[in-house]
């Protein structure tokens, strides 16, 4: 989960190699900088909160953190970044990403990654913040474009904050096609505390239009409260009370080392209803901890053309993404992408092409249709004076096509199944003038718009 950055924290020697002379010197400073260990909650009523005056915010954290620095402990002035070793290797562990009392989230361990890089585990889903600011329709849908098909959005804190970006965040995502959950973090170190923020988040996610069957997440992993209650039965009492709102589809979202030092029984909560989080440093294709619903396995992927690095997660069990849809047998996917610039739509079986097409700026618009592997061969061509491909069966057509210029570029596909694609000209159009379709919908609608039906293009699966 990701967080505002504001303020300083040491960093673990487990992540650089500081001499003891320097860790010593920064232990000075965290003791005068750590935030407050009380609880962030406040009226629920008022989220004026949640905007205050940052000049303001920081006179008077600092006066609460002077007060409290000397009752601090180890585990409460831990560095926001812990590595352990396990089976699967050396992982690195998230912790204390508030918006309220946030700290510098320093990664230098972590490789950036970007979308394009097709070494690592699955790239399902991405959770944000505000942090992570106001997020385009055409961004989301380069995520997209990567396989990312869902988000998670923070939308509270405590009981006093509210993401600002939340709604617009949230309405985005949905405009283009992702699934959306969302998230709270959590300050609760008993059962009623559970319950009013549980009420908290529950109130603004009816607020932003989510309905009962979103995903909710409890974030537990503030290091603050760790051991100050009893996690497991706090967690179970906020998941209790959401599905007593309405909100039945709850999950939770959990730091490796929590788990395995027993601050969250994984027996009682489930596995599946856990999204756990623990970074690899070499990354590979292999998906860890397949035991759960989720993993987290970076903070650091990038997307080409979007600003900003994101949380990154394989999901196990299409709870947060929406699944790749299988072609049938003896069938290849043919993705669709088109060009806002051009008005051009394109069809290629290649994911290469599409991905390298979508870097440039195009549109991934999903999967066109399923074709068969063998059949009557679809050919394709290209107009250089104009931009403009074009794809036909009929081999007459292709030969006229190249007497008149045009390039031919061999085998797009085959023809076969029982699905028609229809086929439609633009009279206006410069590039892009032809349209194919297997929705009769979108057929009708561009008829409407003066577009000529020239019939059935080919058939599909």
């Amino acid at each position: 989960m990701k967080k505002k950055i504001l303020g300083l924290s040491f960093l673990t020697i487990l992540c650089l190699n500081f001499s003891v002379s320097v860790l010593a010197e920064e232990n000075k400073i965290e003791s005068s900088t750590q935030a407050t260990e009380t609880v962030p909650v406040v009226d629920s009523s008022s989220e004026n909160t949640q905007e205050r005056d940052s000049a303001s915010t920081d006179s008077t954290e600092s006066s609460l953190e002077q007060d409290e620095a000397t009752e601090q402990t180890e585990e409460e002035t831990a560095a926001p970044e812990r590595q352990i070793d396990t089976p699967e290797g050396t992982m690195n562990l998230p912790t204390g990403r508030s918006d309220l009392y946030p700290s510098i989230q320093l990664f230098a361990s972590l490789p950036s990654v970007s979308a394009t890089n097709t070494n690592t585990p699955s790239k399902s889903f991405v959770d944000i913040s505000s942090h992570n600011g106001n997020i385009s329709v055409a961004n989301f849908q380069k995520m997209m474009s990567y396989g990312v098909t869902g988000v998670v959005v923070k939308l509270t804190e405590a009981t006093s904050y509210t993401n600002p970006n939340a709604q617009s965040q949230i309405n985005n995502a949905m405009a283009a096609g992702m699934k959306v959950s969302a998230y709270h973090y959590s300050w609760f170190t008993s059962d009623a505390q559970a319950v009013a923020e549980a009420n908290y988040f529950a109130a603004a996610a009816k607020r932003f239009g989510l309905s009962g069957g979103t995903v909710m997440v409890n974030d537990i992993e503030e290091p603050k409260i760790l051991g100050k209650g009893n996690h497991t039965n706090n967690s179970r009492a906020f998941e209790n009370r959401l599905k007593s709102l309405g909100y039945g589809n709850v999950r939770h979202y959990v730091g490796l080392n929590w788990l395995n030092t027993g601050k969250i029984n994984a027996g009682v909560i489930g596995n599946k209803n856990i999204w756990v989080a623990a970074y690899p440093y070499n990354l590979s294709t292999t998906n860890f901890y397949t035991q759960y619903g989720a993993w987290q396995w970076s903070s650091q992927l990038s997307f080409p053309g979007v600003n900003g690095n994101f949380d990154i997660n394989a999901d196990y069990t299409s709870t947060f993404s929406n699944p790749t849809p299988k072609p049938p047998a003896n069938s290849i996917q043919m993705y669709r992408v088109y060009n806002p610039n051009s008005g051009e739509h394109f069809y290629t079986q290649n994911v290469a092409e599409k991905n390298n097409l979508v870097s440039k700026g195009w549109r991934y618009e999903g999967i066109g249709w399923n074709g068969p592997t063998s059949g009557n061969p679809v050919y394709r061509l290209y107009n250089p004076n104009a931009g403009d491909h074009h794809y036909t069966l009929h081999a007459y057509e292709k030969d006229n096509l190249i007497k008149k210029g045009w390039r031919y570029e061999g085998i797009s596909w085959y023809s076969g199944g029982s699905n028609a694609l229809h086929r439609l000209y633009n009279p206006n159009a410069k590039a892009g003038s032809h349209h194919y379709t297997l929705n009769t919908n979108e057929k009708n609608n561009l008829v409407k718009h003066g577009w000529r039906y020239e019939g059935l293009a080919w058939y599909a699966k």
